[in-house]
């Protein structure tokens, strides 16, 4: 049997699942299997997932889209190694991720889950982002409730960690952020930690579904998991466990109501969101309907002068600092 289990589940990956697939296989830590899931793609994902022989994978296919959410949830029940990761079919692993973090959790019994920091990158592979997440796990229980101090698909776990949450992944949140969740159950109740190096990238699509779809609940949708770590946190179940979402309902209605007393608001925190991952187009677009919504707004304004400052310093950057993450494969951790 395997010491790790690493599930990815794939839908319409086709583009990048090759580069995902081999820097896993290509890990300095062999002892795993890797259950590739194909959720009912369209494109010809299934096609290539055939095309490896390397006996620790694991092929799994579904004729309808079920969503990661649904599936995940199905697999996880049929782990039986030691540890457990979920990774994500269009991001890539450093070589040594699943070592170091595997060394971390066996030198360690009472660490349940071991993430990484990580660094951001476009469809091209190229680097824009470094994003350094907390190895103290006081800090990480600390910060938390304001910012998700995790990336899921970074992450190893111990399984025993499934037995825990009848719900592993909360379907409460499935359109997005449901790692989160899972984290924020994890750290309100065992110790999680992260390797302070960045070893994972993170491709930032502006086709996924969390680019496309920018709406109130899904900027909002943190608060929701940190309202829930405080009912945890206060010693009873979360309104979720309790089987009362609507009181989770009415706490995200009201936090939204400025959206309502501002209709141009919504397109600024969108904007924002886009210019944070770098989707420059995007970013500028929601500007835009923030400014025609309602053009006498000076903060309307003050957001497409800030898009332009930032689009101008973009292109000077970018063409003389930006580096493809193979780079960093050669280079020596900085720890």
């Amino acid at each position: 049997m395997p010491q790790l289990t690493i599930l990815m589940p794939a839908f319409d990956a086709s583009e990048y699942i090759v580069e995902a697939i081999d820097s896993l296989l290509n890990q300095t830590f062999r002892d795993f299997e890797l259950w590739i899931i194909d959720d009912g793609s369209r494109d010809n994902t299934r096609h290539i997932i055939e095309s490896f022989s390397d006996t620790r994978v694991r092929k799994f296919y579904f004729e309808q889209n079920r969503g990661r959410v649904e599936v995940i949830n199905e697999f996880v029940k049929k782990i039986s190694s030691e540890f457990f990761t979920i990774t994500d079919a269009d991001d890539i692993s450093h070589p040594i991720r699943l070592q170091l973090q595997l060394e971390l959790l066996k030198n360690d019994s009472k660490l349940m889950m071991c993430g990484t920091s990580y660094a951001a990158m476009n469809d091209k592979g190229f680097l824009f982002r470094e994003l350094r997440l907390p190895s103290d796990y006081s800090e990480v229980y600390a910060q938390m409730p304001f910012r998700c101090q995790f990336l899921g698909a970074a992450t190893v776990m111990r399984t025993s960690v499934i037995g825990y949450f009848p719900e592993f992944y909360r379907v409460y949140f499935k359109d997005n952020i449901a790692d989160a969740d899972l984290a924020s159950r994890i750290v309100d109740r065992f110790k999680a930690v992260n390797l302070s190096v960045s070893l994972y990238y993170y491709r930032i699509l502006k086709t996924s579904l969390s680019r496309k779809c920018v709406t109130v609940r899904f900027l909002n949708l943190y608060e929701a998991v940190a309202f829930l770590s405080s009912e945890r946190r206060s010693n009873r179940p979360d309104s979720l466990m309790r089987n009362e979402p609507e009181v989770v309902d009415k706490f995200l209605a009201s936090i939204t109501k400025k959206y309502d007393e501002d209709p141009s608001f919504i397109f600024r925190h969108a904007a924002f969101t886009h210019l944070y991952w770098k989707l420059m187009n995007e970013a500028w677009r929601n500007a835009f309907l923030a400014w025609r919504t309602k053009p006498m707004r000076a903060r309307n304004y003050f957001l497409l002068i800030y898009i332009a400052a930032k689009t101008s310093l973009y292109f000077f950057t970018d063409r003389l600092f930006t580096m493809h993450y193979t780079t960093h494969f050669s280079k020596p951790l900085a720890r």
